[in-house]
């Protein structure tokens, strides 16, 4: 299962990046992008991981919800309230990220 299969995505309407370029929100294009990327990840039911060096926020209905990740990570961890499709299905934070590099989203001007 892939992370669209337990998050809304589409309702993202937000994202602050903290990365190796500092802290910034994304432009409306990056936000289009980071969407269909976010979409991909694929739900690991059984690993436990150590992250911390990217994290972004992702506003949804006003509220904040926190994913963190490293530069060239294989795993993200995400905010458990994240979830609202197939709860029943999910029971541990992590998603591979597939080859995702968070750090290629720079501030843009």
């Amino acid at each position: 299962m892939t992370f669209a299969d337990f998050v809304e995505v589409e309702k993202i309407e937000k994202v602050i990046m903290s990365n190796n370029s500092r802290k910034f929100i994304l432009s409306t294009e990056q936000l289009s992008e980071f969407k269909k990327q976010i979409s991909s990840l694929t739900y690991e039911p059984n690993i436990s991981a150590k992250l911390g060096t990217i994290h972004m926020t992702l506003i949804i209905d006003n509220k904040q919800y926190n994913i963190s990740t490293a530069t060239h990570g294989d795993f993200a961890e995400i905010d458990y309230d994240l979830i609202t499709k197939n709860k029943s299905e999910f029971d541990n934070v992590f998603f591979k990220t597939n080859g995702i590099n968070f750090d290629n989203y720079k501030k843009t001007k």
